[in-house]
């Protein structure tokens, strides 16, 4: 009887560490989003209920100039969270390209030697 030279347990074992590693980074970057997503929705309902507080024109004139300082707090938030995601998928390419030439060395080194 002939035997396979594929591995099939390195094989199941190395798509076994791809899911993990793509499910460890879904996470992550979900994470990330809701997040980003609670602090945008703090921020927004802050500046209503500051809005709400408006009972003259000196609280208009007062919260009006507090918005661009708002806008640029917004815009720091948005390039840090870019920033983030960009990290958390700059590593999660270079843990997948790792993990798959390895993978495949295990799985595909049997076959050279047949």
């Amino acid at each position: 009887m002939k035997t396979s030279p594929i591995r099939y347990e390195e094989a199941i074992a190395a798509a076994g560490s791809i899911s993990k590693l793509s499910l460890e980074h879904f996470e992550k970057l979900v994470d990330l989003q809701f997040k980003a997503g609670r602090s945008f929705a703090d921020l927004a309902l802050a500046n209503t209920r500051e809005a709400l507080e408006v009972k003259d024109l000196d609280g208009v004139k007062a919260y009006f100039e507090k918005q661009p300082e708002l806008a640029r707090n917004v815009f720091e938030s948005i390039a840090k969270d870019s920033g983030a995601a960009i990290e958390l998928g700059r590593g999660y390419a270079e843990n997948m390209q790792s993990l798959l030439k390895k993978s495949a060395a295990d799985v595909v080194a049997p076959l050279k030697a047949v």
